[in-house]
């Protein structure tokens, strides 16, 4: 008897009772956060259409279509576009979140407390900031060479272009002590053109510009870095691996494009009768891959000049960016009030709570060293006189 019980329950472990069939989904490749002009919460998301069968190659029409719904909160307004639509939405295939400008400054921590309860999150889902437009126009968007918008997004992510930060990222910076958060910002950027568009021409094609950075004190955004001022950020966090140097050398009379495959760094914080002095040290190796300077490459001695004049450089902007974030901001970006809560844990209970306006006075030094191992494939710039 207690066979055949066993060998009833046999097709049940087997079932599929719980299934959702491809053609019931609608999946979330993008969502974007608004703030409406009397204060409400506008929420939009990016749903991939599915191919027609039997289109061409090259000729597959508009791939995505946009829902937007204004509630209470996020959970309020996913629930009225889920009523707009026949399929069930399923979000564990989102790439990005665009939260708005003006919706930033006023604050995410809100927002926040629904992406960490809400088990179709998935931490991995990059965060970003529509800057200086509302989130929906980026949303909203074509791409000429991505057929789901968003995929650009997440590619130029993933790929390190600028600052990318997951919620999983955000979140652990925001629950530590002596960092503030930062997340990416994006921009809208039309491709240049030869000649001014006349009337019957296609509109300029729009791509997504990833160079920025958001400065999110206490979840609000309070200014931004550009892209310079991002590299001095990543390279002082230790975030920087490898990134192109395009810079302009008056010492010697031209420019330099290096290649750098390594990119170290090295902070040292001292802290005597609550005055902070923290030394930042960065280091790298590269390829010299451009140079209009006339010198001769293949010497040594011009070699080291380049060097110096590179080095400088890079201290000057590192310089500029740590002070920008003590005057403007009073925000330790860099994690330098992290370093002593992690290893000087008796010092750091002392100035926690005054920490915003010790880093603000504090001295800070930059010193760069940067060696060129190789320069290319010739000797001297064709540039030599």
């Amino acid at each position: 008897m207690r066979t055949l019980l066993l060998l009833m329950y046999i097709p049940l472990l087997s079932s599929c009772w719980d299934r959702v069939e491809m053609n019931d989904v609608a999946f979330f490749m993008a969502s974007s956060l608004d703030m409406t002009k009397d204060g409400r919460l506008l929420v939009s998301i990016q749903i991939p259409l599915p191919a027609t069968k039997g289109t061409p190659s090259g000729s597959l029409g508009k791939t995505f279509f946009v829902l937007s719904a204004v509630g209470t909160n996020i959970y309020d307004a996913e629930r009225k576009c889920q009523q707009l639509l026949s399929r069930k939405f399923f979000k564990g295939h989102r790439r990005v979140v665009f939260i708005g400008e003006s919706f930033a400054q006023k604050g995410i921590k809100d927002i926040m407390d629904y992406y960490t309860r809400d088990p179709g999150t998935r931490l991995r889902t990059y965060l970003v900031v529509a800057k200086g437009k509302q989130a929906i126009e980026l949303i909203k968007m074509d791409h000429p060479f991505e057929r789901i918008p968003s995929e650009e997004v997440r590619e130029l992510e993933y790929k390190q272009v600028g600052t990318a930060v997951t919620f999983r990222d955000f979140l652990i910076n925001q629950g530590r002590d002596g960092i503030v958060p930062v997340l990416g910002a994006v921009e809208i950027q039309k491709l240049s053109q030869n000649k001014e568009q006349q009337e019957g021409e296609k509109p300029k094609q729009t791509v997504f510009h990833l160079s920025s950075t958001a400065v999110m004190k206490d979840y609000k955004l309070v200014g931004y870095l550009d892209d310079i001022e991002t590299r001095s950020l990543r390279w002082v966090k230790g975030d920087l691996k490898h990134e192109y140097l395009a810079e302009e050398i008056p010492t010697i009379g031209g420019s330099v494009g290096v290649i750098m495959n390594k990119a170290r760094k090295k902070v040292k914080v001292i802290i005597k009768d609550g005055k902070a002095t923290i030394h930042v040290e960065l280091s790298g190796e590269g390829l010299l891959q451009e140079s209009t300077v006339k010198l001769d490459i293949a010497r040594a001695e011009s070699v080291i000049k380049i060097e110096q004049g590179l080095n400088k450089r890079i201290e000057e902007q590192t310089l500029r960016t740590i002070k920008k974030a003590q005057t403007q901001w009073k925000s330790d970006i860099f994690g330098f009030g992290l370093l002593v809560h992690q290893y000087h844990y008796g010092t750091w209970k002392k100035v926690r709570q005054d920490w915003d306006t010790i880093f603000s006075k504090a001295d800070i030094t930059v010193h760069t060293e940067i060696h060129l191992r190789r320069a290319g494939m010739i000797g001297s710039s064709v540039n030599t006189e």
